[in-house]
């Protein structure tokens, strides 16, 4: 579990303290490059919609370029005739493929929306009440 995450869910107070960081004197650290990038991925996708984000772009993006290439190979085929077929497969294949993670990435949103509405945390937190100035 990331010590971060759990002080956020936990606490609305915080500060910072300087702190005078030394080498290490002794031993080794247990951090190796592979459990550098599992705690990324972790932080990545347990406590961020980023990686649904992107999933929704990626999946539009590539329904608009599929639509515009498809668009392209009809175009070609009426104008200038017969084109090899691979590049009208790959232009549906696209299409559909791009429809399917663009949604997967909307439904991957709202699962998480949902889930981080049922954990019950603020979504803000008021850090001062001031009176209007005419009640002083």
């Amino acid at each position: 579990m990331i010590l971060d995450a759990l002080l956020a869910w936990g606490t609305t107070r915080f500060t910072s303290v300087l702190v005078d960081e030394k080498p290490r004197t002794v031993g080794e650290s247990n951090y190796n490059f592979k459990k550098l990038v599992q705690e990324t991925f972790l932080v990545l996708t347990g406590y961020s919609t980023a990686p649904l984000k992107l999933a929704s772009y990626l999946g539009f993006s590539a329904t608009i370029f599929g639509i515009a290439s498809f668009l392209y190979v009809t175009i070609s085929y009426f104008t200038v005739g017969s084109i090899d077929g691979f590049t009208f497969l790959a232009s549906t294949i696209l299409i559909f493929s791009g429809v399917q993670l663009f949604a997967l990435g909307i439904f991957g949103e709202y699962l998480a929306r949902i889930f981080n509405r049922s954990m019950e945390h603020p979504t803000y937190v008021i850090g001062e009440i001031t009176a209007p100035k005419d009640e002083q």
